[in-house]
């Protein structure tokens, strides 16, 4: 396998991608025994199968523990793509809660450190898989009423986040690969996948890893900002901003980000 700070793939073509999306601190759990990492890692070393990786995940941190804050990752191997979100279950648990969506064949979808699973129907195991308490935890913490006429959500229930900086990526992963679904740059929340409408290659990925949202109207390298040679990038600083301050976009191709991986299975 290929052990980095966040490990991707093994000799049995099973990838993984990770993005943080923080969740509800409530639920943060310092005891627990392993962190996203770790389970990285061993299911690497351990399983050949998406579903494989997911279901183990599931059994360790219900007998360990899970001390890390919400976490997403996406797993591949050669015949499926899942999405999976993950969260402790409370600083006094050993547990977790989490959920996992199979992405439609032929289909995309995004995770830009935010929870992107919706509506859950664990009786459709094809789909979807989720831990014992999925619906119980968000109950007993009073985040979620069964006799309500609202439908069960678990990015409302335990990662209620709609930050501009991390939906308007999903938008223009979305809106560069499907645009005639012509998406708003500002609505709240997208579909969970959609269908391309060209072929998605690797050198389509890597275009999408050095996104500054060029050629809209949040173009990064135009504007006062980007100075006389149109540099995309917004480096932070320490001061703080003033009352009122809004702030730049944030594109996909953040200065800060240290490497970026791509991975093809066959």
């Amino acid at each position: 396998r290929f052990d980095i700070a966040y490990p991707f793939m093994n000799e049995k073509q099973l990838g993984i991608g990770e993005t943080t999306f923080g969740g509800r601190r409530e639920l943060y759990n310092p005891e627990g025994k392993l962190d996203i990492m770790a389970l990285q890692r061993i299911v690497l070393e351990r399983t050949s199968t998406a579903r494989e990786a997911i279901k183990m995940i599931g059994e360790l941190v219900k007998k360990y523990g899970y001390a890390d804050s919400g976490e997403c990752l996406t797993f591949i191997d050669t015949k499926e793509a899942w999405l999976f979100e993950i969260m402790g279950a409370g600083p006094l648990e050993i547990g977790a809660v989490w959920a996992a969506r199979r992405i439609p064949e032929g289909e995309v979808s995004v995770s830009a450190n935010r929870s992107r699973i919706g509506e859950i129907n664990i009786k459709d195991t094809d789909n979807f898989m989720a831990s014992e308490n999925i619906f119980t935890l968000g109950e007993e913490m009073g985040w979620y009423d069964p006799k309500s006429s609202k439908p069960f959500k678990f990015y409302e229930v335990y990662a209620p986040s709609n930050s501009i900086g991390c939906r308007r990526r999903e938008w223009r992963v979305f809106s560069t690969l499907a645009p005639g679904l012509k998406l708003d740059p500002w609505a709240v929340r997208y579909p969970f996948s959609v269908k391309p409408e060209k072929k998605v290659t690797v050198q389509t990925l890597m275009s999408l890893h050095r996104d500054f949202y060029q050629g809209t109207e949040h173009d990064l390298s135009k504007g006062q900002a980007a100075g006389p040679f149109n540099n995309p990038n917004r480096f932070s600083t320490r001061t703080r901003p003033p009352k009122g301050y809004i702030g730049w976009e944030r594109p996909i191709s953040i200065f800060r980000c240290s490497y970026c991986i791509v991975l093809q299975v066959r």
